[in-house]
């Protein structure tokens, strides 16, 4: 009876083990610094009693170097050429297989690699891992450059900056890459309510100066135009007016 109930759970552990799914599992580090090489391993579980071969297919990122394995394969992808991996590997029964591969990120920014495709040979079943993403942070230089930003490099880029980064929030602290930054709001509604009574303020001392100068300048101009008219006139009617002669200068000579 005991051989009879050992076997009947010898038979439902094998079951149990033939019956799990191929598992795929990809790690890496969720952080690297720029120029530094990043180790990416794919974990592949088989499960069954028997040796098994897969065909593993794992697409790699733009705007890579490929360290190792050196070779690489390359498709179209939407008109986009994309290098990836591919490999063919056998796992013994009830075992676990790791595939490692390095590559170096070449610009700063957040990467993701998106699920490495694992198909069984021997049944055509086709399994995915999960996706895995990391970010590539600068090295400090107390210099913020054309390709950082606060978020890559908080260390060099502070907040505030135009480094194509919104920090949307308030803060005290107007980003000039935000739309509708509450801070930068702030700051207009002030400068409109400053800058622009003084401005008409300005303009109109200003003309209070001028104008009573403009009119004294063409009153002067009327006056010299009008005097030389007057002048001309008393000439001519001296000239045209006969001399009165005394009667009594006559009178005189006899």
């Amino acid at each position: 009876m005991k051989k009879i109930i050992y076997l009947l759970i010898f038979l439902l552990t094998i079951s149990i083990v033939a019956s799990q799914e191929v598992q795929v599992v990809k790690e890496s580090l969720n952080e690297i610094k720029l120029n530094d090489v990043i180790e990416v391993k794919i974990h592949i579980s088989n499960p069954s009693s028997a040796e098994k071969e897969f065909n593993i297919i794992e697409n790699l990122p733009q705007n890579i170097e490929v360290i190792d394995p050196v070779k690489v394969f390359t498709k179209k992808n939407d008109a986009l050429e994309v290098k990836y991996y591919e490999w063919i590997t056998k796992i013994s029964p009830n075992s676990i297989k790791t595939i490692t591969y390095k590559i170096k990120p070449l610009s700063l920014g957040e990467y993701s690699i998106g699920p490495t495709r694992v198909v069984d040979n021997s049944n055509l079943a086709t399994y995915e891992s999960n996706l895995i993403t990391f970010n590539v942070k600068c090295i400090p230089n107390n210099k913020c450059e054309s390709s950082e930003n606060s978020i890559t490099c908080p260390e060099d880029c502070s907040t505030g900056i135009l480094d194509g980064i919104c920090d949307y929030k308030a803060d005290g602290i107007c980003d000039p890459d935000c739309d509708d930054e509450p801070d930068c709001k702030k700051s207009e509604f002030n400068l409109n309510y400053f800058i622009i009574p003084f401005i008409i303020i300005i303009l109109v001392i200003l003309l209070i100066w001028l104008l009573p100068k403009i009119f004294k300048k063409k009153e002067k101009i009327q006056v010299q135009e009008e005097k030389p008219e007057i002048k001309y006139t008393e000439e001519i009617t001296k000239k045209q007016e006969p001399e009165e002669k005394d009667p009594l200068s006559g009178m005189q000579n006899n």
